[in-house]
């Protein structure tokens, strides 16, 4: 019985949400997301069909944070891309920089958010909390500001039924690339932060805040990750 109460208890502190992302309407890749209580974020990265075939993936990304105010303790990556292979891991030390594989510091200015850590407070706060907010942001080193704008109040489509979301645009505004230790291979790391590219998320109302839908507009092609609703947990 205590096993069975210890199993119930871990699972409601465990969110699982799949999504699948379409290119020009393809399924090219599965993303499941993983939210721990308290503070702990995963994204499991896998491409599919032809993708998979051309360029398979099957990547790791993961953040802890301080679930009150979502300022990042540390995020590491584990990448398999084809026959490239590459683990990183970046601590927050004293809260003036980040130590990645206890080698490389990046010196930065605390409180500091990732773009994990940004995705996991979006799911947490209401646009009161975050609209307009700049938040001190690094990405592999480079250094900058993010922010979400609140553009509307609008139904997303959640594989069942319709889902009034709460609409925003996520700015990422790149400062300070000086301490840069990212890589060319890591595509979802290198594009995510591109000036060219809007980043939209639709992020359900209800209690249980969980993107439903997010956009990435590239100058040549739309990528949508839409929430799979019948593998929710």
């Amino acid at each position: 019985m205590k096993v069975r109460i210890a199993f119930l208890f871990l699972l409601s502190n465990i969110l699982c949400q799949s999504y699948k992302i379409t290119i020009l309407g393809y399924h090219a890749t599965d993303v499941t997301q993983i939210i721990h209580t308290p503070g702990e974020i995963e994204y499991i990265v896998q491409n599919r069909g032809l993708l998979d075939l051309i360029w398979p993936t099957n990547n790791l990304y993961s953040a802890k944070y301080d679930s009150n105010n979502f300022n990042l303790i540390s995020w590491s990556k584990k990448i398999q891309q084809g026959s490239y292979k590459r683990t990183l891991l970046g601590k927050n030390i004293t809260n003036t920089s980040i130590s990645y594989d206890d080698e490389k510091i990046v010196t930065i200015t605390n409180p500091i958010h990732t773009i994990l850590t940004m995705l996991a407070m979006v799911q947490k706060f209401s646009p009161e909390n975050l609209d307009t907010k700049w938040f001190n942001f690094e990405h592999e080193g480079r250094l900058g500001k993010a922010r979400f704008i609140w553009a509307d109040s609008s139904m997303a489509w959640g594989g069942v039924d319709s889902i009034l979301c709460d609409h925003y645009r996520l700015d990422i505004s790149i400062t300070d690339s000086s301490q840069n230790i990212g890589e060319i291979k890591d595509y979802f790391m290198k594009y995510i932060i591109n000036d060219n590219f809007v980043r939209e998320l639709w992020v359900s109302r209800s209690k249980k805040k969980q993107i439903i839908l997010a956009k990435l507009q590239t100058p040549w092609v739309s990528l949508f990750a839409q929430r799979n609703s019948d593998k929710e947990n």
